[in-house]
């Protein structure tokens, strides 16, 4: 939600009035939904959808020279496979601009960025970076629209990150067989963790009947029963602009920012429906109580006295932000 602030200082304004944005009005196909000012923290917000396909774009007007960018879908796994998770790896291994072997990693080395990350949540998957440089600023837009809208998705790659079966020794045909992968390795060092299993326990037994209720980062145990087909149909079922938000931040001007996404990405696809809706969690007639084990904390002096409790309550809907700063308070 944007909250329209309003003024009457004469001050400097540290950010560009748009000349070219009117509400209502069409640019790049674009329709621009919503601008709202905001003098008290000097920037200026504008909201606009793609007529097209649908996605939604952000875009933060401020005298800043850190240019942000990020891209991001909602992703709402049904299983602990680590689906989402897996397929942020992978997308970043070669796409159809730039078929090369993780051209993100060779970003890493070769760009001007501040900032460059890619991160999976329970229900979202975000692509962002930062720079103070307009070309690299374009070059990595190029890169990472690439990469999440035109990947390869090669079995190797998915091999690579997601999970595979190797010989403990690979030099040696006689070693046992034994699970590994990028995010297998990953999650089976996170999840070793009591802390992470605590928090996990906390909200897949407090919010149960959909995706809240699974480990989108995946559960080692389950990680192996993903497949390269299940990879790439979540990849066609979710990374669509239908479903996608795009963010933009800094003094580069919006305009520029469209034309490049319409031209390069939006313009190839048309708007579908994605079935990618969260319900609310049922609410229950009487409070639940369970048990978790977990390993002992190494550090502790008392092996015997690590019991955590925790009582969770299930509030209103995120989406609420009066609610959110109420509960803050508490």
């Amino acid at each position: 939600m944007l909250k329209l602030f309003s003024s009457t200082s004469t001050s400097t304004r540290l950010y560009r009035l748009y000349s070219t944005l009117t509400l209502g009005g069409h640019i790049h196909g674009y329709k621009v939904e919503k601008i709202v000012e905001c003098p008290e923290l000097s920037f200026q917000a504008t909201e606009l959808t793609h007529v097209q396909t649908g996605a939604k774009h952000l875009h933060v007007n401020r005298s800043d020279s850190n240019n942000a960018f990020a891209v991001s879908f909602r992703t709402t796994p049904m299983d602990s496979t680590g689906v989402p998770h897996i397929l942020e790896h992978t997308t970043l291994c070669g796409s159809q601009r730039y078929p090369c072997r993780d051209p993100f990693f060779k970003m890493l080395n070769r760009s001007l960025s501040t900032f460059m990350n890619a991160f999976t949540s329970s229900d979202s998957t975000v692509y962002p970076f930062s720079t103070q440089n307009k070309t690299d600023y374009y070059n990595l837009l190029g890169v990472y629209t690439d990469a999440v809208f035109f990947p390869l998705l090669r079995d190797n790659d998915f091999r690579q990150e997601g999970w595979r079966l190797e010989y403990e020794n690979n030099r040696d045909n006689s070693s046992k067989i034994i699970f590994k992968g990028v995010v297998f390795n990953e999650m089976k060092g996170v999840m070793a963790g009591r802390d992470e299993l605590f928090m996990m326990a906390q909200q897949t037994l407090l919010l149960p009947n959909h995706t809240y209720g699974h480990n989108s980062g995946g559960d080692p145990l389950v990680i192996p029963q993903l497949s390269w087909r299940a990879l790439k149909q979540f990849h066609s079922t979710y990374y669509h602009p239908s479903n996608s938000v795009f963010y933009t931040y800094g003094d580069i001007p919006v305009e520029e920012h469209l034309e490049v996404i319409n031209k390069e990405v939006l313009s190839k696809f048309d708007r579908i429906d994605v079935k990618s809706d969260i319900p609310l969690q049922d609410r229950w007639d009487n409070a639940r109580r369970n048990v978790i084990q977990s390993p002992p904390d190494p550090m502790s002096p008392d092996p015997a006295k690590q019991t955590v409790v925790a009582d969770n309550y299930l509030l209103g809907p995120s989406t609420d932000i009066l609610n959110q700063r109420l509960v803050a308070v508490l």
